[in-house]
C-alpha cells in the first residue's frame, strides 16, 4: 500500500511540474507575442508618419514647380 502512495506522490509531483512548465511557457509566448504586436504597431506609426512627410513634400514641390 505504501508503494502505491509513493507512486501517486511521484506522479502528482510530475504533473505539478508539467503544469508549472505549461504556465511558464504560455506566459513567455504571450509576452513575446505582445512585444511583436507592439513593434508592428510602432512600425505602422512610423510608416504613417513617413507617408505624411512624403505627401507634404510632394505638395510643396507641386506648389514650387507646377506640373510635377
Amino acid at each position: 500500500m505504501e508503494g502505491i502512495r509513493q507512486a501517486v506522490r511521484v506522479v502528482s509531483v510530475i504533473l505539478l511540474v508539467q503544469l508549472v512548465a505549461l504556465v511558464v511557457g504560455f506566459l513567455l509566448i504571450y509576452r513575446t507575442q505582445l512585444q511583436i504586436v507592439q513593434r508592428l504597431d510602432t512600425i505602422r506609426q512610423e510608416m504613417q508618419t513617413t507617408n505624411q512627410h512624403m505627401h507634404d513634400l510632394k505638395t510643396g514641390l507641386q506648389r514650387l514647380i507646377p506640373g510635377i
